[in-house]
């Protein structure tokens, strides 16, 4: 069948194009950083929350990259053949997320009280540290755990990556199935690192809450925002002259995508919070109780009906999806993410109200990671192709309908 298909020439990024963007990332890390320094010089427990927000937004969109390109593998997918190189760029910079949980890292050796006051909680004092959960609050095993989830998945998404980009070379068929059993593993890596992340990172800020439903939350939450980014990212090489075999159908089926994970996030959020607020446990309903009072109400109901009910009606329509308006559903789904993890996050620095000051904060602390990723990624993208050229499902890709 690929006899009856031209097999576009393979393209090379020109670092030239990017220029201005990569100006843009420069001014965006600069100004981050220096705006992040003075938050946390002016109010340390402002700066640390605006930073751990910051950090996690970025990890959840980079964990769902590497997840869209475990699925690719793993169910021998061909539509996304001639996008997967942009979620293989993307998902390898879980590299350098990374560094920007040094400072956290060193703020929880040297003030840990800033973020988790678990870490200097006596289990005498503390009855719900009691037991095991103990056990899993540990110092020691923190440490393990953060290590292990920044090794997993950068040890898979490298694989994945230079696999990739070798059989760019050869050809060889042998790095298909080295990928697909890489992929494989990844998925349930990808869903144990994600999920205990949260807990660690984000749950943790308020030890003693539970959800039995909390990892596949930003599970949802991840897998959609991080399709979002990768939609802009082939619209953006495009705009450039790039990704020429990236037609309207495969924008489409990401369009799907888009729909179906916003219809998901608002299921698991609703299930969350219906079966949470039926139970009435105290040590349950207190992020809720929280989030649904003063001026916290108001952005927990933004978030409701801008991620579900604002985005829902829009993405049913087949026309939108193979037009410039998927631009602004993924802008505005990329938005809502970074609501959900301002929710998330800085109501436990300050359970009262919404803070100007922390908002501030967290947009500088954004810029900085944001700024220094995106070097990283213009990096990346000279690196090889902008797309797989001797994949053997390309001709398929390239014909794709839905």
């Amino acid at each position: 069948m690929s006899d009856h298909i031209h097999i576009p020439q393979a393209e090379k990024f020109d670092a030239r194009k990017g220029a201005k963007l990569k100006s843009v990332f420069v001014g965006a890390a600069g100004l981050g950083l220096v705006g992040a320094g003075i938050a946390f010089a002016m109010s340390p427990k402002i700066g640390a929350h605006a930073w751990l927000f910051a950090f996690f937004y970025f990890f959840t969109l980079l964990v769902g990259c590497f997840f869209w390109n475990c699925l690719h593998h793993a169910t021998d997918s061909e539509w996304s053949v001639v996008v997967r190189r942009q979620m293989e760029n993307l998902a390898a910079l879980l590299r350098y997320i990374s560094l920007a949980f040094i400072p956290i890292a060193i703020i929880c050796v040297v003030n840990p009280d800033l973020l988790y006051r678990w870490f200097r909680a006596d289990p005498q004092q503390d009855l719900l540290m009691l037991g095991t959960k103990a056990k899993y609050l540990s110092v020691p095993f923190f440490w393990v755990r953060a290590c292990a989830f920044f090794f997993l998945l950068f040890m898979l998404s490298t694989v994945l990556r230079r696999r990739s980009m070798a059989q760019d070379k050869d050809g060889a068929s042998s790095h298909t199935f080295t990928m697909r059993k890489a992929a494989i593993a990844g998925i349930p890596t990808m869903a144990i690192c994600l999920t205990f992340a949260g807990i660690d990172w984000l749950k943790a800020l308020n030890h003693h809450w539970y959800s039995t439903m909390w990892g596949v939350y930003l599970f949802a939450g991840a897998a959609g925002s991080s399709m979002a980014l990768i939609v802009l990212t082939c619209k953006w090489l495009q705009s450039h002259g790039y990704l020429k075999p990236v037609n309207e159908e495969h924008y489409h089926l990401m369009g799907k995508f888009l729909f179906a994970f916003t219809v998901f996030w608002a299921y698991i959020g609703f299930s969350q919070y219906m079966l949470i607020t039926y139970a009435n446990i105290p040590e349950e309903t207190i992020y809720f109780r929280v989030r649904n009072t003063g001026s916290w109400n108001y952005l927990s109901m933004s978030l409701v009906f801008g991620r579900f009910f604002f985005m829902f009606v829009p993405l049913l329509f087949q026309g939108l999806k193979k037009t410039r308006g998927i631009i602004f559903c993924a802008s505005w789904i990329l938005f809502m993410q970074f609501l959900d993890m301002f929710i998330i996050i800085m109501p436990e620095l300050n359970p009262d109200g919404f803070s100007f000051a922390a908002l501030l904060a967290a947009v500088f602390a954004w810029l900085a990671i944001a700024g220094i990723l995106g070097l990283f990624f213009l990096k990346h993208l000279g690196q090889g192709c902008v797309f797989p050229t001797k994949d053997p499902r390309l001709a398929e890709s390239l014909k794709f309908t839905n």
